[in-house]
């Protein structure tokens, strides 16, 4: 099953998910509109290992880092695992993102194997530590 999210409506505002779902949903949505909406998402602690060299950065490293590759216009899941214990939840998937590096030419398709972990806290679930793996286009 492919879950497509599209970015909601200015009007519309970040809360924190009350679900694991709901988690996934926001980020995915939360990929396409930027810094901000990935940040309300994130602990402050938050660490994420991605690229093909294995890069380490904690929350703020990583959001300069993915902003400077370009915007992201399309973010999409597909054969989602979830296991969810005491307050916290590990989430593994293909995930696939359309990134528009040059305005002027087709957006760039990357695609990586990716676990989350999540933390239930009072606000809700909130991304503690993100693993991008990067996979190779199927032949």
């Amino acid at each position: 099953m492919t879950s497509t999210q599209s970015a909601p409506s200015s009007t519309d505002t970040v809360h924190m998910p009350d679900t694991v779902a709901q988690a996934e949903a926001a980020w995915l949505v939360a990929l396409t509109e930027g810094d901000e909406e990935q940040r309300a998402l994130m602990l402050p602690n938050c660490a994420i290992v991605h690229g093909p060299v294995g890069n380490v950065h904690d929350r703020e490293r990583f959001l300069a880092y993915n902003a400077s590759m370009g915007a992201t216009i399309e973010a999409e899941t597909s054969e989602v695992t979830c296991r969810e214990r005491a307050g916290r939840a590990v989430v593994t998937c293909f995930q696939k993102m359309s990134i528009r590096r040059v305005p002027d030419l087709p957006p760039f398709l990357v695609q990586a194997v990716a676990t989350r972990v999540w933390f239930a806290t009072d606000e809700g679930w909130r991304l503690g530590h993100m693993q991008l793996s990067r996979r190779q286009p199927a032949v």
